[in-house]
């Protein structure tokens, strides 16, 4: 059994950055699902989203990260963001802070599916892939997004 590690980072929050970030979420990933070596395509730069528990993490906070750089900082050049990755046996926790504009996610109303909304999904996605989104207003602002791994042999 591997011990739980912690692995921050705080960037420039807008999204000529946002790369970088979902980059750090792919390797912890591969990190929390066990995976100890890397291959030749990671070295090559790109991630390999194949797993489902990389691809919805991954996914999950793309969305929120995008909301945070465009609803609670309004794209303003020079705002920050925390980012705290929890890394345990087969669970990732992402801690995301930024110091931008709360708001009450219960205020947030559930997207019309059938109308297939051009915006307004981020939240949705975050709470349909993730096993807990969690957000507590601040300053500083905090989102924690957790994810349980479950290998397609277990179920």
């Amino acid at each position: 059994m591997a011990s739980a590690s912690v692995i921050r980072l705080i960037s420039p929050c807008d999204l000529r950055h946002r790369a970088l970030a979902v980059r750090l979420i792919a390797e912890a990933c591969r990190l929390a699902r066990g995976e100890r070596t890397v291959d030749e395509q990671s070295l090559s730069g790109a991630y390999d989203l194949r797993d489902p528990f990389d691809a919805e993490l991954v996914s999950a906070f793309a969305e929120i990260y995008n909301n945070i750089v465009l609803h609670a900082y309004g794209r303003r050049d020079g705002e920050t963001v925390e980012i705290a990755l929890h890394v345990a046996d087969g669970t990732l926790t992402i801690e995301i802070r930024d110091t931008g504009v709360s708001f009450d996610p219960s205020t947030v109303p559930e997207p019309d599916l059938d109308s297939l909304p051009e915006g307004g999904m981020g939240l949705h996605i975050a709470r349909a892939m993730l096993d807990e989104v969690a957000y507590e207003p601040g300053p500083p602002n905090l989102w924690r997004l957790t994810k349980r791994h479950r290998p397609a042999d277990a179920s």
